[in-house]
C-alpha cells in the first residue's frame, strides 16, 4: 500500500512540475527537487488543452516508469514506457530505448512498430529512422529496407556522419562499391559540416583498407586524405578530434602530417593520455630517433610505470643495434609485467646477445621457476650454463629439457636444439654424444646445417679424427656461406691436419681476411702452418698477433719460447706458395 501511495505522490508531483513549466514539451527533463508531504499537497482544479493533457499524462507515466525501473527492473518498466509513447509519440529517445529493450527479448516486430510510430510523429528527428535501418540490416538482413530508412535519416540530417556510416555498411555488405563512392561524393558537398563529421568519414574509409595494422594501399589513402584536409581546416583547438586526425595521418603513412598535429595537442594539453607515445612512434617511423628517444625518456621520467614507453625504447635501441640499452628497458618493462613469459624470454635472449651470460642465466633460472611448464626456459638455462663453463650442470639441464619437450612440445626438438645440446656435450668432454647430437641437427634441417657441419668438422680436426668426412662437412658449410671466415679457418685447419700445409696457409690467410674481428685462433693456426712450411719468422709474427688478441693463452708462450731466436727478425713480404 505504501508503494502505491508513493507512486501516486510521484505522479502528482510530476503534474505539478508540468504546470509550473507551462506545459512546455521541453519539460521531459524536469525533476522534482523538493517534494512536499502528501498532507500538504492540495492541487487546485486545472484546465488543460487536449495537447497539454496528453503531455501531462506522458510525463506522469514517464515518472512512473522511472520508479518501476529503479525498483522492479527495466522489464517491468517497458510497458509503462510504451504507454508514455502512446500519449506522446514524439519522445524519440524513449522510443529508441523501448525498441532496444524489445530487441533484447527478441521482440523485433514490437521494436519496429515503436520506431515507425516515432518516425511518423517526429519527421525531423533522424534517430528512429537510423534505428530502423540498423534493425533491418543487422537483425533481419533486409538491406533494401535498411537503405530506405538510412536515406530518410540522411535527408533529415545530412551534416551528421551516422547515416553515412550505416549506408556505407549496407553498400559494403551488398557489394555495391559504386554506391559507396557516390555516398562519399555526396558527403563532400556538405561544406558547412564540422571537423568531427570529416574525421568520422575518414575513419570510415580507413575500414576499407587492410585490417592487420599495416599502411593501406595508395588507392585507399587517396580517398582518406581529402577528408582529413577538410577536418584539419575546421578542427580548431579540439584536442580529441585533432588527435584522431593525427592518428589517421599516421595510419596512412603520412607521419610528416601527423607529427605537427600531435605536437600541437601536446603544447596545449601536455598531459593528454597516449599523445606522447603516438608522437614518439611517428618520430621513429620518420627516422628521427634522437627526438623519439628524448620524448620517450621524458615519458618514463614523468611516469616510471609506463610500460609501453619502455617497450618503445627497447625497440628503438634494438633498431639502432644498441643492445645494452635495449636490454635495460626490457628489464624495466619486465618489472612492470612479470607475469608475461614472453618478456622473460626477451630478457634472456637480449642478455645472450650482449654477452651477459650471468644475466641470461639468472633470468632463465627465475623464469623456469615461475613458468615450470615452459620448456624453453629450461633450454635457455642449459645454454647459459654451457656458456658459463658449467658443463656438467648444462648437460643435466639439456637432458631435462629433452625429456620435457618430448612429452609436451616435441616441435622444440629441432635442429637448433640438437646443435646447442651437441656443442654443450663436446665442451663437457663427451665427444661421442656430441657427434650423435650434431649429426641429428644436420639430419633434421640439411638446408640450414652449415654451422653444425662446421662445428663437427672442426671438432674432428681438433681431435685429428675422421678428416676426410670433416673436409666434406666444412665444404658443405662453405657452399652455403663461401665468405664465412670461421668456416674457412676450419677448412684450413682440416688441411693442416691432413698434412696439406700449402693449401692450409692459403685457406687460413683468406680466413683472416674474412673474420669480422682479429681472431686469436686464426692467427695461431696461420703461425702453426708457417712453422710446418719452415718459415719461423712468419710463424712467430702470427703467434705474436694471436697472443696480443688472447693474452691468457697457455699454448702460445711455449711456441714463442721455442722460436725465441726469430722474435727480433722482421718478416719478409708475403709471397706465393706459403712464403710470408
Amino acid at each position: 500500500m505504501r508503494g502505491a501511495r508513493t507512486r501516486n505522490w510521484l505522479i502528482r508531483a510530476g503534474v505539478a512540475c508540468l504546470l509550473v513549466a507551462g506545459c512546455c514539451h521541453d519539460g521531459w527533463a524536469l525533476e522534482a527537487d523538493i517534494i512536499l508531504p502528501e498532507s500538504d499537497f492540495s492541487p487546485q482544479p486545472i484546465q488543460l488543452t487536449e495537447k497539454s493533457g496528453h503531455q501531462a499524462e506522458a510525463i506522469a507515466r514517464y515518472l512512473q516508469a522511472i520508479f518501476e525501473e529503479e525498483t522492479e527492473g527495466p522489464d517491468k518498466a517497458v510497458e509503462t514506457k510504451r504507454k508514455v509513447l502512446l500519449a506522446d509519440p514524439t519522445f524519440t529517445d524513449l522510443a529508441v530505448d523501448v525498441a532496444r529493450q524489445y530487441l533484447r527479448h527478441g521482440e523485433t516486430t514490437e521494436a519496429i512498430t515503436v520506431l515507425k510510430d516515432a518516425a511518423k510523429a517526429s519527421r525531423k528527428d533522424p534517430s528512429p529512422a537510423l534505428a530502423l535501418a540498423a534493425i533491418y540490416l543487422r537483425q533481419l538482413q533486409k538491406p533494401d529496407f535498411a537503405e530506405k530508412y538510412a536515406l530518410q535519416a540522411l535527408a533529415i540530417f545530412p551534416d551528421d556522419a551516422s547515416p553515412y556510416v550505416l549506408l556505407w555498411e549496407i553498400y559494403r555488405t551488398t557489394g555495391q562499391p559504386q554506391k559507396i563512392e557516390a555516398l562519399f561524393h555526396r558527403a563532400r558537398k556538405q561544406k558547412e559540416a564540422g571537423a568531427l563529421f570529416w574525421i568520422e568519414l575518414a575513419e570510415l574509409r580507413m575500414r576499407e583498407g587492410p585490417h592487420n595494422g599495416t599502411t593501406p594501399n595508395e588507392t585507399v589513402v587517396a580517398g582518406i586524405l581529402p577528408l582529413l584536409d577538410l577536418a584539419v581546416a575546421r578542427v580548431g583547438d579540439d584536442a580529441g578530434t585533432t588527435t584522431r586526425i593525427a592518428d589517421c595521418f599516421a595510419f596512412c603513412g603520412r607521419v610528416e602530417r601527423a607529427v605537427p598535429l600531435y605536437k600541437k595537442v601536446l603544447d596545449r594539453h601536455p598531459g593528454l593520455a597516449g599523445a606522447r607515445e603516438k608522437l614518439a612512434a611517428c618520430l621513429l617511423r620518420s627516422g628521427d630517433t634522437t627526438e623519439a628517444v628524448k620524448l620517450l625518456e621524458e615519458i618514463v621520467r614523468a611516469n616510471p610505470l609506463d610500460l609501453s614507453a619502455y617497450d618503445q625504447l627497447a625497440r628503438l635501441h634494438l633498431s639502432a643495434k644498441n643492445l645494452p640499452k635495449a636490454l635495460t628497458n626490457l628489464r624495466q618493462a619486465l618489472l612492470l609485467a612479470p607475469s608475461d613469459p614472453l618478456r622473460h624470454a626477451d630478457v634472456v635472449r637480449f642478455s645472450f646477445g650482449t654477452g651477459d651470460i650471468r644475466g641470461a642465466l639468472a633470468a632463465a633460472t627465475e623464469a623456469e621457476k615461475k613458468f615450470p611448464t615452459h620448456v624453453e626456459f629450461t633450454l635457455y638455462r642449459a645454454m647459459a650454463l654451457s656458456e658459463a663453463g658449467r658443463h656438467e650442470e648444462a648437460i643435466k639441464a639439456f637432458e631435462r629439457a629433452y625429456v620435457q619437450a618430448a612429452n609436451t612440445c616435441p616441435d622444440l626438438l629441432d635442429s637448433d636444439f640438437y646443435f646447442s645440446y651437441g656443442t654443450a656435450a663436446e665442451q663437457a668432454g663427451q665427444p661421442v654424444k656430441a657427434v650423435e647430437l650434431l649429426r641429428k641437427s644436420i639430419e633434421l634441417d640439411p638446408g640450414k646445417s652449415a654451422r653444425a657441419c662446421n662445428y663437427l668438422g672442426y671438432m674432428w680436426a681438433e681431435r685429428n679424427e675422421n678428416l676426410d668426412e670433416a673436409e666434406q662437412l666444412v665444404r658443405r658449410a662453405l657452399d652455403a656461406d663461401p665468405d664465412n671466415g670461421a668456416y674457412l679457418d676450419t677448412l684450413g685447419w682440416v688441411s693442416f691436419r691432413q698434412g696439406k700445409f700449402h693449401e692450409a696457409i692459403g685457406e687460413l690467410l683468406r680466413a683472416a681476411e674474412r673474420v669480422p674481428e682479429p681472431d686469436a685462433v686464426v692467427f695461431e693456426h696461420i703461425g702453426d702452418a708457417y712453422e710446418k712450411l719452415e718459415n719461423p719468422v712468419a710463424a712467430v709474427l702470427y703467434w705474436q698477433k694471436a697472443l696480443h688478441e688472447n693474452p691468457a693463452s697457455k699454448s702460445l708462450p711455449a711456441k714463442l719460447d721455442g722460436h725465441s731466436s726469430h722474435v727480433v727478425q722482421q718478416p719478409k713480404p708475403p709471397g706465393a706458395r706459403g712464403q710470408p
